[in-house]
């Protein structure tokens, strides 16, 4: 038995074995990897207590956390896998035998003290990496927060203003020095090249590389954008798929060259030993900040299509285009020359003088620019509020408008910032608006090819669309409807990609503007929730965004999505209004938990308040309920025709607290949505209720019944619209007073035609009868009135 106990866990091992004890990584290397990341963090820990740290070294720290931190995850999830493995085999294998027990194989004991052994070490390391991410996550905390402290002192503290006399004598005294500087930076660069002594090919290379930059930048950018346009004529879809890829792609050849152009030159050179480390970082500022330029020049060229109004994706007329054509590239000038500078100020460790002074040039010659680009855009908005432009070409306006009154808002507070001395607040927003105009442009171009392209690759007329209907057997509509939520989709991934990218600049800044107003001393103590007047400020802000976010999610679920579906305007109006409900519930956790209300506070609160609800809000919440059971069970919708006593009409809203009907002479009935589901109402068009005719026609009693039977009948089975099933009847109902009464019934798919096609039988019918010689009856009706019988008596003489 012992024997072949052996035998079984030897090919156990074979099997299973390395799942535990041969990962591809060995405990001892696991444990040489920890300890050389407790080294590295110990190091960045001491560097982090070095008050003359600036900016730029607290961020490369920061970011050299981040793959130790994926790292040490790796590593513990690695190693929880092994112990997790090893624990199920000891489970198998038992507890070793007592005292008095038959001793087990000794196979299985040396496999459990091996198993035991490996555990405990792997539990150590487990623990290390596991103390180890935690001071990481310390380490980043305490980074941010030293990184908050200094943009916080750089952002408010107070210095010398523009126009302030004594500044401008600081700097023309350092220019000399400054320019020393340059000089030696200059000098050091030709001994470099004098030094190196560069060969014949090297030389040969440099020239190359220099023309084929030259030639990507110049001719090469025109032909390229050519053969784009080329291209893009030359597809076969719908025109607006063209319009939003040639404007992506005239955003990539004019961004990507000049890059690639620097990128060269930077290489070759460095490649043959001929750039210091100062210019080498000089470089790289100068092809940074020209990237960025050819970027932002881009997207406002794309934008306007100055050139190719059929192409223009700005909500702008040609006029305004045409005024604005010079500005995209003023800017981009402007732009890059202030970058750079900053750039090489700080490379080049210019004066404080010379810095603010390039600084406040560099930014007000900006902001004069940005300023008179608003200025005609007020003007547009002026002219098309003159020129009366439709509803839906205003709407589109709204955000450029919002965007428009920020800038303003903005530029203001530079200029003020710049001229009150804080001069590093007026570069902080100056450099912040031009990044947040390059995101949101980069977010208009790309949600617009997302929402023109989805489609039009799923559409009928496109292969992969029809390929993917033939495969999977999706119908046309299925297909669309695919289209549009990927589109969706990727417009709520660009949403927050672009959320993200704004703030990224800010880094750590972000809480700190903020923080100015939420460290006031104005707190409010509600009970344990301690609210400040910046985060009452933050929760009505975040709950506004809500609401806006809600808003324009239904807008997009109405007019994009609901459109391409098959159901109809009840199912449609339902799914909206839980969009908008399900929004409003969400904006109004978060703010609540943005104060710092929990959901148990708020469970508190409102019971609170059951007491009034009770007495004074009852009827609302009772409506608000009928609201929601109306939603849902929908035995009235949007779209039906109802009757409540002697009122009906259609339903065109159900809000809220009550249900908008619409009579026929277009008024509007407003009722509460509890009389809808508490009291009688008749839904005239429920399921699939068909519309009844009935005709009441009364004749002479000298008619032939059985001609006028089949002449009724021949008339309305005749009926286009008359249904055969159920199939029409003609009734003798009524056959007193001289006259014959025929009442006729007949069906109709809609009980809104049966009110025009019973006219309209009419105007058929009666003519024929008399045609025919039947004459409808106009007897008056006789009244037999009962009366005591008496002996008639002679009247009295006179």
């Amino acid at each position: 038995m012992t024997m072949l106990v052996g035998v079984l866990w030897a090919l156990w091992l074979a099997v299973a074995g390395p799942a535990y004890g041969q990962s591809a990584t060995p405990i001892a290397t696991i444990a040489q990897q920890v300890n050389q990341y407790d080294a590295a963090l110990r190091a960045i820990a001491r560097d982090a207590r070095d008050p003359k740290l600036d900016d730029d070294a607290l961020r490369q720290r920061v970011a050299a956390i981040a793959p130790i931190d994926q790292a040490l995850d790796a590593i513990v999830t690695d190693l929880s896998a092994r112990t997790a493995a090893v624990d199920a085999r000891l489970a198998e294998l038992g507890p070793a035998p007592g005292a008095g027990q038959p001793p087990e194989a000794p196979e299985v004991s040396q496999e459990r003290a091996r198993l035991v052994a490996f555990r405990q070490s792997v539990d150590s390391e487990v623990k290390q990496a596991r103390v180890l991410t935690v001071v990481t996550d310390q380490l980043t905390t305490h980074l941010a927060d030293r990184r908050r402290e200094l943009f916080s002192t750089r952002l408010w503290t107070s210095g010398r203003s523009v126009l302030d006399p004594r500044l401008w004598i600081d700097f023309a005294q350092n220019v000399r020095f400054d320019a020393a500087r340059i000089v030696a930076i200059y000098q050091a660069e030709v001994r470099q090249l004098v030094t190196t002594a560069p060969s014949d090919a090297v030389l040969v290379g440099w020239v190359v590389s220099a023309l084929i930059a030259a030639l990507l930048i110049f001719p090469g950018i025109l032909l390229l954008l050519r053969l784009g346009d080329r291209y893009v004529a030359g597809i076969e879809t719908a025109s607006r798929l063209r319009r939003s890829l040639r404007a992506l792609l005239i955003v990539c050849i004019i961004t990507a060259l000049p890059l690639i152009a620097g990128w060269l030159i930077r290489v070759t050179l460095g490649a043959g030993g001929a750039l210091t480390p100062q210019m080498d970082g000089a470089l790289a500022i100068l092809i940074r900040a020209t990237g960025f330029s050819a970027l932002l020049y881009g997207i406002a060229h794309a934008l306007l299509a100055a050139e190719a109004p059929i192409w223009r994706l700005a909500p702008i007329s040609d006029d305004h285009a045409a005024k604005l054509r010079r500005f995209p590239a003023l800017t981009a000038i402007a732009v890059g020359v202030a970058n750079g500078v900053a750039g090489l100020n700080s490379a080049f460790g210019m004066s404080l003088s010379t810095s603010m002074i390039t600084d406040a040039i560099t930014v007000l010659i900006e902001l004069a620019i940005i300023g008179r680009v608003l200025i005609v855009v007020a003007s547009n908005r002026t002219s098309a509020r003159e020129a009366h432009v439709d509803a839906a070409t205003r709407r589109s306006q709204v955000p450029w408008a919002i965007a428009a009154l920020a800038s303003w808002v903005g530029l203001i507070w530079a200029v003020g910032a710049a001229v009150f001395g804080y001069l590093a607040l007026a570069t902080f927003l100056m450099r912040e608006m031009v990044w947040s105009a390059t995101v949101l442009g980069c977010l208009f171009l790309l949600i617009h090819f997302a929402d023109d392209l989805f489609p039009a690759l799923l559409g009928p007329h496109s292969r992969t669309g029809r390929f993917i209907g033939s495969v999977l057997a999706l119908s046309r509509s299925t297909l669309d409807q695919i289209g549009i939520l990927l589109a969706g989709f990727a417009r709520l991934s660009l949403l927050l990609f672009g959320w993200t990218a704004i703030v990224a600049p800010l880094g750590a800044s972000t809480s700190d503007v903020v923080g100015r107003i939420s460290s006031s001393d104005l707190i409010l103590h509600i009970g344990p929730v301690s609210i400040s007047p910046g985060t009452i400020i933050g929760g009505v802000l975040l709950f506004a965004v809500g609401l806006i976010v809600t808003r324009a999610i239904r807008n997009w679920v109405e007019k994009h999505y609901l459109p391409s579906t098959t159901l109809d305007i009840g199912v449609r109006t339902s799914l909206s209004a839980g969009v908008s409900y399900l929004g409003v519930f969400v904006a109004l956790l978060l703010a609540s938990a943005y104060l710092g209300v929990s959901l148990d506070r708020i469970a508190l609160l409102a019971g609170a308040l059951s007491v009034g609800i009770g007495f004074g809000l009852q009827a609302v919440i009772g409506n608000f309920v009928s609201g929601l059971i109306l939603l849902a069970e929908r035995p009235v919708k949007v779209g039906d025709w109802i009757a409540i006593g002697d009122l009906e009409g259609d339903v065109k809203r159900i809000n809220v607290r009550a249900t908008e009907i619409e009579m026929a002479d277009r008024s509007r009935l407003i009722v509460p949505n509890s009389e809808l589901v508490t009291k009688t109402v008749r839904n005239v068009t429920h399921g699939e209720a068909l519309g009844r005719i009935r005709i009441v026609l009364k004749v002479n009693d000298d008619a032939d019944v059985i001609a006028l039977r089949d002449l009724l009948l021949a008339h309305l089975a005749g009926h286009e619209t008359v249904l055969r099933d159920p199939a029409p009847n003609v009734y003798l109902t009524d056959a007193r007073d001289g006259g014959l009464e025929f009442t006729c019934f007949a069906y109709v798919p809609s009980a809104r035609q049966a009110f025009g096609v019973r006219s309209a039988l009419l105007f058929e019918i009666i003519p024929d009868l008399r045609a025919n010689g039947f004459a409808l009856s106009n007897s008056t009706p006789i009244v037999n009135v009962g009366m005591i019988d008496r002996p008639i008596e002679p009247s009295a003489p006179g």
